[in-house]
C-alpha cells in the first residue's frame, strides 16, 4: 500500500507526496520525487500512517532514495545555479527591473530554473524570462517573496545573538502585532521590536499566552488600589513574577502581591494630567 509522506524541498516549502510499497523510506532520507513535469529532490520531513487521499494520478510520488550518482548532480545542479545567478543578475541590471534576486535553483532535471526575488510592488519580468530562457535553455519561472520569506532564505544572527529562527527551525510564520510587546511591556522603539527583515520580531509571540496568563488578576498602572499599609497608585507591574509597585498616600514605595491588593477605582487620563 502507498505511504503518504511530506518531502521539503526548501526550508519551509514541503511537498505532500506518495511512496510507492516498493521504496523503503525513512525519515530524514534524501530523495528524489516526480512532480509530474520534472524530478524533484528533497529530505522526508514526517511520513503519516494514514491511507492516502485524493486522487493519486495527480499527486506527486517518490521515484527512489538518492544515489551517489544523484549527490553528484546536485552538486552540479548548485553549481550551474551560480552561474544562473549571474546571467540573471546581468540581465536584471540591464533591463533596469526593480528586484532583489534571492535565490536561484534548478530542478533536479535542470527542465526548469527557479527564480526568487523580492520587490516593493509588482514587476513586469516578462522580458526578463525571454531572455534567460534563449540563455540558458530551460523554462524560467519567477516567483515573489515576501521579506520575512528573503530573510529566511539568506540567513544571519538575530539580536540574541543565536541564528534567526526563521531559517534554523521556524517553517511557518504567524501573525504578529505591537499588541503583543505591550502585553510583554516591552519598549516600543521600531529599532527594539524589529527583526532583520524590517517587520516585528517572530519571538514577540512565543511567550505571550504566559504574560497574558500571568496578567490575569493584576491591576492596571495607574490604579488606585488599597494595601496593608494604606492606599495608594500602581506605578509599575512586574508580570512573571506577580509583584506589584504601589506609591502610599505618604510617598513610600512598596511591592506587593495582587492578593494583597483590593481595587478602589481607575484614575482617568485626565486624572493623570
Amino acid at each position: 500500500m502507498d505511504k503518504r509522506v511530506t518531502v521539503e524541498v526548501e526550508a519551509g516549502e514541503c511537498v505532500q507526496c506518495l511512496c510507492p510499497a516498493g521504496v523503503p523510506v525513512h525519515e530524514n532520507d534524501r530523495c528524489i520525487y516526480d512532480a509530474g513535469q520534472v524530478l524533484e529532490i528533497g529530505t522526508i520531513v514526517a511520513i503519516s500512517p494514514d491511507e492516502p487521499s485524493g486522487d493519486p494520478a495527480h499527486q506527486p510520488r517518490i521515484v527512489r532514495c538518492e544515489t551517489l550518482q544523484d549527490q553528484a548532480r546536485v552538486r552540479e545542479n548548485e553549481l550551474m545555479a551560480k552561474m544562473a545567478m549571474d546571467s540573471c543578475r546581468a540581465a536584471t541590471a540591464a533591463l533596469s527591473l526593480p528586484l532583489r534576486l534571492v535565490r536561484v535553483r534548478y530542478t533536479f532535471d535542470r527542465k526548469i530554473l527557479l527564480v526568487l526575488f523580492a520587490a516593493e510592488d509588482r514587476v513586469d519580468f516578462r522580458e526578463l524570462v525571454k531572455r534567460l530562457a534563449s540563455e540558458l535553455h530551460c523554462r524560467v519561472e519567477m516567483r515573489q517573496i515576501g521579506v520575512r520569506d528573503e530573510a529566511a532564505l539568506i540567513g544571519g544572527l538575530g539580536p540574541c545573538g543565536r541564528v534567526q529562527c526563521c531559517c534554523s527551525w521556524l517553517k511557518h510564520f504567524e501573525s504578529v502585532n505591537v499588541r503583543m510587546a505591550r502585553t510583554q511591556r516591552l519598549s516600543l522603539n521600531p529599532s527594539a521590536i524589529s527583526g532583520m527583515c524590517g517587520r516585528l520580531k517572530c519571538c514577540l509571540r512565543y511567550e505571550v499566552d504566559q504574560y497574558k496568563d500571568a496578567m490575569h488578576g493584576m491591576p492596571r498602572e495607574g490604579t488606585v488600589v488599597d494595601t496593608p499599609d494604606g492606599r495608594g497608585q500602581v506605578i509599575d507591574i512586574k508580570t512573571l513574577c506577580r509583584r506589584v509597585r504601589v506609591r502610599l498616600e505618604d510617598h513610600r514605595m512598596i511591592e506587593y502581591s495582587p492578593d494583597d491588593l483590593q481595587h478602589v477605582r481607575d484614575v482617568k487620563v485626565e486624572d493623570r494630567a
